[in-house]
Parts: structure tokens; C-alpha cells; sequence
């Protein structure tokens, strides 16, 4: 990028002197960040759970099922990006998260620690999962009937029993080769964090309140493409939470199976192409766009300031 203008330079000379100091990098935002994405993965990776606790093989994967999983991952992201966005940005993903790195909008100190807090919620989301569902196996060792196939799932090395379904962990399935798994994990990545970019990040984008519609939305239209590839990562914190609750549990050779590393390096490739392709062909004046953000994101945190001053009941401020 170019050095900015003489009036961007001024304009930023008049930022509010609380911008250097963002509220995002407080400790609220890394709260957010670790409970919005534990709460996300544990609804998310539940719903696979559940669509096979019904099923009789415990292993197929039919249209409903394919869609309520879907479903759950895009209307979770959504409503937690509406309940936390103002806190912290909602991003929930350490791909997006790279993506404002890469952006300036967060520093690499900043980003880092959100990316820390995500990997960590997502790892306390799985052991709660687990926890909600340890009762499916609790009859295994006894030979109980195996109905619906979480015994032979859920099966261990030691001959004991790990998570249920693994918990929902992400891998390549049998067919499709590791370049395949890393090529269509980069593509979601990619449509995740440039509709990011472009509903609410675009300067000039008219979603405003509906953003995390629309990215909800991206977020099930992945899900629906690349469930029956790898299971959907498009966010190494969600594909690191049930792999350490998996390795704790005896499953480590089926959670850090073939492809593994797919999870951890198509999603920030994905990121970096969307934010390259959003800064070069999308955001015609990006030094303008990247001043209106910070300023916005400002805003944002103090009106939530004064909110919490105020008390129920007072009148937003303006």
C-alpha cells in the first residue's frame, strides 16, 4: 500500500487519543473472544454429535443431517457475533482474526492474544461437549447394545472409550487426497473472510446491523459444500478443540489422522487471499476505509461504556 494522503494524515492526526489505547485489546474482548468461540464450537460440533447419535451406523451422514449441522454452525456464529461483536468484534476464528492483523486493525500482539483466547475457549467447548455427552459410552464396557454406533466410533487405542463420534473432529475423508482437503478449505475460508470484509468491514457496505446475517449465512453455505470433504474446518480453533479433547481421551491416532495439518494452513492462506483480494480490487481508497473502521469500532465501545455507566434504563448517548 501507499503512504497516505496529506488529509488522511490530518484526519488521523484528530483521532480521539483513547484510539491508541483500543478498548478491544482490554480484557472484556479476550473474555469475549474465549466465551463466544467455546459456546460456538460446543453447539456446533454437539449438532454432529447429535445428528449421529440417531443414526443406525453411527457413520452416515444423510441430507437432514448434513443440513441441521449446517444450520447449527451458521445461526450459532451469527447470534454470537450480535452478542459479542461490540465487545470484541465477534471474530471467533483465528483466520478472521489474521485477516484484521493483516488489515492493521489489530496489532500482531493483539491479534495473537485473541487467537490464544479462541484456541482456548475452543478446547473448554469440546470438554463441555464431552462432558454433556459422556453417558453415550458409558454402557460400552459392558458390552451394551451399540445401536447407534458410538461404541465402534468411539473406540480406543487401550480398548477403552474416548468421546462420543470423536466429538466431531475434522478429518479428510477416505476419498479425497490432502491437496483436494487443503484446496477446498482454503476456497471457504476465502468466501468466510471476504464476506467478512465486505459486510463489515467495506466502508462503503450497506449491511450494517444485518453483517452477521450474512456472514452466518457464508458460514452454512461452507458447511453444506465441505462437511462431506474434511467435516469443515475454515477455523483452526474449531478443529483444535475436540483434537486435544480427542487425544485426551485416547482418540489422538484418529483426531491427528491423515491430513491434519490441512486445518491449520488452508484457513490462514484462504484469509490471506480474501483480505488481499478485499484491499486490491474492493476497497478502492483502503487508508480512507481503514480510519473509518477504527474510528467506528471506537464508537462502538463507547457507547457500551456508557451503557454500563448509566445503568438500565438510561438514555443512549449519541
Amino acid at each position: 500500500m501507499g503512504s497516505p494522503n496529506s488529509s488522511t494524515s490530518s484526519a488521523a492526526a484528530e483521532e480521539p487519543e483513547e484510539l491508541a489505547a483500543d478498548h478491544h485489546h482490554g480484557r472484556r474482548a479476550i473474555w469475549a473472544e474465549f466465551v463466544g468461540t467455546a459456546l460456538f464450537v460446543w453447539a456446533g460440533t454437539g449438532s454432529a454429535v447429535a445428528a449421529q447419535r440417531w443414526t443406525a451406523a453411527g457413520v452416515a451422514l444423510d441430507g437432514g443431517s448434513l443440513v441441521g449441522i449446517s444450520l447449527a454452525f451458521g445461526l450459532t456464529i451469527s447470534l454470537l457475533v450480535y452478542a459479542i461483536g461490540f465487545i470484541s468484534g465477534g471474530h471467533m476464528n483465528p483466520a478472521v482474526t489474521f485477516a484484521f492483523m493483516i488489515l492493521r486493525v489489530r496489532t500482531i500482539a493483539s491479534g495473537l492474544i485473541y487467537i490464544v483466547a479462541q484456541c482456548a475457549g475452543a478446547i473448554v467447548g469440546s470438554l463441555l461437549l464431552w462432558g454433556c455427552t459422556y453417558s453415550l459410552t458409558s454402557g460400552c464396557a459392558e458390552g451394551g447394545d451399540d445401536v447407534t454406533g458410538v461404541c465402534q466410533s468411539s473406540a480406543n487405542a487401550s480398548g477403552g472409550f474416548g468421546p462420543p463420534f470423536a466429538l466431531g473432529v475434522n478429518q479428510v475423508g477416505p476419498s479425497v487426497t490432502q491437496w483436494s482437503a487443503f484446496l477446498i478449505e482454503a476456497t471457504g475460508t476465502y468466501l468466510l473472510v471476504l464476506t467478512v470484509l465486505l459486510t463489515a468491514v467495506h466502508s462503503e457496505s450497506t449491511a450494517g446491523n444485518g453483517a452477521p446475517v450474512a456472514i452466518g449465512w457464508a458460514v452454512l453455505v461452507v458447511h453444506l459444500v465441505l462437511i462431506p470433504f474434511t467435516g469443515c474446518g475454515i477455523n483452526p480453533a474449531r478443529s483444535l478443540g475436540p483434537m486435544v479433547a480427542d487425544t485426551i481421551g485416547g482418540l489422538a491416532s484418529a483426531a491427528w489422522g491423515r491430513g491434519w495439518w490441512v486445518f491449520y494452513t488452508a484457513p490462514f492462506v484462504g484469509s490471506l487471499l480474501a483480505t488481499l483480494t478485499f484491499t486490491g480490487l474492493f476497497q478502492v481508497d483502503f487508508v480512507h476505509g481503514l480510519h473509518d473502521l477504527k474510528i467506528k469500532m471506537h464508537k462502538m465501545g463507547q457507547r457500551s461504556k456508557h451503557k454500563k455507566e448509566d445503568g438500565p434504563g438510561a438514555e443512549e448517548k449519541v
